[in-house]
């Protein structure tokens, strides 16, 4: 019976208010001549806003409503406000709310005072608080006397500001504004800046720039006020469903006492990198067997100080700057690629000696069958430009067609294949001055292979098992001309290869161990007997501990070539990770390397940190930082002291600069942060070339 009589007075007050567009509910609602009076549980729509209250006055003519009592009003999805008294004209939407509580749900932001007034364009305060954290006692707030929130541009207006952590006041500002609008759009990014003690102080503000969804530019001037001054900037695109990409450029002027004072090569570093992926560029949408993709990555500079000045972050990067272009078109039994790679060797003064791979072919026919399915065989063929401006060019050619038949044994148990293949490369050199001006080699080998794929369960655990012996037996070859010693060849000599790979389970299907072992025997009389051993183990214990060796041993040289251990653990509140690399192979540079990354949140709200990467061979930390990072839901803090090794380029050659450093940054929920970098360079250290 009661909810017949409540359905009754909804629909009457609905259609009494029916061309006012305002719809109210409540458990009790009188119209006396104009004004119509709801009580108990009052709901309000009108076309703006939702509002909840204990009682209300509305008056139909003017628009006028009078809301008392544990009120709540929406404005939007995002903004809401509380208030025990509020009037309010819904004709021209403006109000008043005593006392004033609002609340932005997708900040995390409110705003507290006596009084609250608000138009069709802005809700206005006075003497009022603000802060993202509990509303009862709030880790920072900012006082300020008046106050505007722009509804169109989500744009907070305060005048003088009075920024307090707990309740001590920090520092005041006449006038601080911010967006809490979290949608893509112009404006300024958070700027950079630190200080050095050689280039003075740093400042870096980003300007973005997004007038189209698909579209982004972002403006990073920046100065150094004892080094230079430096403009970078990024075009970032998205063309179609199927690709995207950005393109970069950038200078950097050295003020002309700095770069006589450190014997830069340079006085200008200058940039510019494009990178660009993109699928289905040509293949046919309709067919699900024709695929291909695009992938460019360029980049372009006169020296390594470039990358140096783009930023004051932490950079790693490889003395060997890769440019590469990668196109591949596949169908169902065909592969056809295109690439190109361009490198630039930011250790050296000249890069005219650099090696540059421009362009490779490669065409490769898929595993297939021939005779009734018994024969596969699969080609494969690529070409390659080798060029540079001084020294010898060269282009190669290379086929490769292995032809091989599959016999499985004992019910599965073993399998043996036995695979012909055949090999041949030619190279052309130009530009040179070697006593021949071509190379060519040509070879069959014949290969015999047979291997075993097992699983079983055990009682408690579940092991996979893998063993195979290849014997290589090679045909006839023959050389001819001459082979620069950065032209590949495939030369497979007689040999016996060993293959094992396991891995051990628990009853619940987790990982325990891996397992992996390889070892050659040749038979060739100018090669050593035995190639080297390779043990890789990886171990998985529980609470995220997992703990690695790979080992390789030179029998030729009755040592190991390359030693490398890792312990990794993640738990709970703590992170782990220790690393040490030890490697002396014949061509390649002798390394001692050890590599630490630690943290711990074991305090509540607290992150420490440390890591180095330590040259045990060179006797010298090329980095290493400690600090911690205090992190709560409305701001945080980040304290790093760290030290790093930074190339540079100079008229003699490649120098390293030492650098020691402060780095603190204030981050405040929802208002934006604070960086302060301080950073000072000690003498240069001439590297090894």
């Amino acid at each position: 019976m009661r909810f017949k009589a409540f359905f009754i007075i909804i629909c009457i007050v609905s259609s009494l208010l029916a061309n006012e567009d305002v719809e109210i509910l409540a458990k009790s609602v009188v119209k006396n001549g104009d004004i119509v009076h709801a009580k108990d549980e009052v709901v309000l729509y009108s076309q703006q806003y939702v509002m909840t209250a204990d009682e209300a006055f509305y008056n139909t003519i003017n628009g006028d409503l009078e809301l008392l009592g544990n009120i709540t009003i929406l404005d939007g999805i995002d903004f809401s406000s509380r208030s025990g008294k509020a009037e309010i004209n819904l004709n021209d939407s403006t109000g008043r709310m005593v006392p004033f509580f609002s609340y932005l749900a997708e900040n995390d932001l409110w705003v507290k005072c006596g009084e609250g007034t608000f138009d069709a364009n802005f809700y206005m305060t006075k003497d009022a608080i603000t802060s993202s954290c509990e509303v009862q006692n709030p880790d920072w707030k900012m006082g300020f006397t008046t106050g505007k929130y722009s509804k169109e541009d989500k744009f907070m207006h305060l005048y003088n500001a009075l920024f307090y952590v707990k309740d001590v006041p920090l520092f005041y500002l006449p006038y601080f504004s911010f967006s809490t609008d979290k949608t893509r759009r112009s404006g300024l990014l958070r700027p950079k800046y630190g200080l050095g003690k050689s280039e003075g102080l740093f400042y870096l503000q980003p300007i973005y720039l997004a007038p189209y969804q698909n579209w982004d530019l972002e403006l990073s001037p920046q100065i150094r006020t004892q080094r230079g001054y430096g403009l970078h900037s990024t075009f970032r695109f998205v063309d179609s469903m199927y690709s995207k990409g950005q393109i970069s450029l950038g200078q950097f002027n050295e003020y002309n006492d700095y770069a006589k004072e450190n014997d830069l090569k340079n006085d200008t570093h200058r940039g510019y990198s494009l990178y660009y992926e993109r699928d289905n560029l040509f293949s046919n949408l309709d067919e699900e067997t024709t695929q291909d993709g695009l992938l460019l990555d360029f980049q372009y500079l006169n020296d390594v100080d470039y990358l140096n000045t783009l930023d004051e972050s932490e950079a790693s990067y490889d003395n060997l700057i890769t440019s590469k272009l990668n196109y591949f078109y596949s169908r169902q039994k065909d592969y056809f690629g295109l690439y190109a790679k361009y490198y630039i060797n930011t250790k050296k003064v000249s890069n005219e000696t650099t090696l540059q791979e421009i362009p490779s072919l490669h065409y490769h026919k898929y595993l297939d069958t021939v005779f009734m399915d018994k024969i596969y065989y699969f080609i494969d063929y690529k070409s390659t430009n080798y060029t540079r401006e001084e020294g010898s060019n060269a282009f190669q050619n290379e086929i490769t067609l292995p032809i091989s038949i599959h016999f499985p044994l004992f019910e599965d148990y073993i399998h043996f294949k036995f695979s012909e293949s055949f090999y041949l490369t030619r190279v052309d050199y130009s530009h040179h001055s070697l006593r021949e001006n071509y190379g060519q080699f040509s070879k069959n080998y014949h290969t015999f292979s047979l291997y075993t794929d097992l699983a079983k369960s055990y009682e408690d655990f579940f092991h996979t098992l893998y063993f195979g012996v290849n014997y290589i037996l090679p045909g006839i070859s023959k050389r001819k001309g001459y082979f620069e010693n950065y032209i590949p060849i495939n030369e497979d000599e007689e040999s016996v290869n060993l293959d094992l790979v396991q891995y051990f389970y628990d009853n619940s299907g987790t990982k325990r161990l891996s397992h992996s072992v390889k070892q050659s025997f040749y038979y060739s009389d100018y090669k050593y007997k035995y190639g080297d051993l390779e043990n890789t183990i990886k171990v998985y214990l529980d609470n995220g501990l997992s703990i690695s060796n790979i080992l390789n041993y030179s029998h030729q040289y009755a040592k190991t070539s390359k030693v490398q251990t890792s312990i990794s653990w993640a738990f709970d509140e703590y992170d782990f990770s220790l690393t040490h690399t030890h490697e002396n192979s014949l061509g390649i540079e002798k390394t001692n390397f050890l590599s630490l990354d630690i943290s711990t949140d074991y305090l509540s709200n607290y992150n420490f940190f440390a890591g180095l990467d330590y040259d045990m061979h060179d006797d010298f930390f090329k980095s290493w930082k400690i600090g911690w990072k205090y992190d709560k839901k409305c701001w945080n803090y980040i304290l790093t002291y760290r030290e790093d090794k930074t190339p540079k380029l100079t008229s003699s050659g490649s120098d390293v600069v030492n650098k020691k450093g402060v780095y603190l940054m204030f981050t405040i929920a929802q208002i934006g942060a604070v960086n302060y970098d301080f950073v000072k360079e000690s003498s240069n250290e001439i590297s090894d070339e």
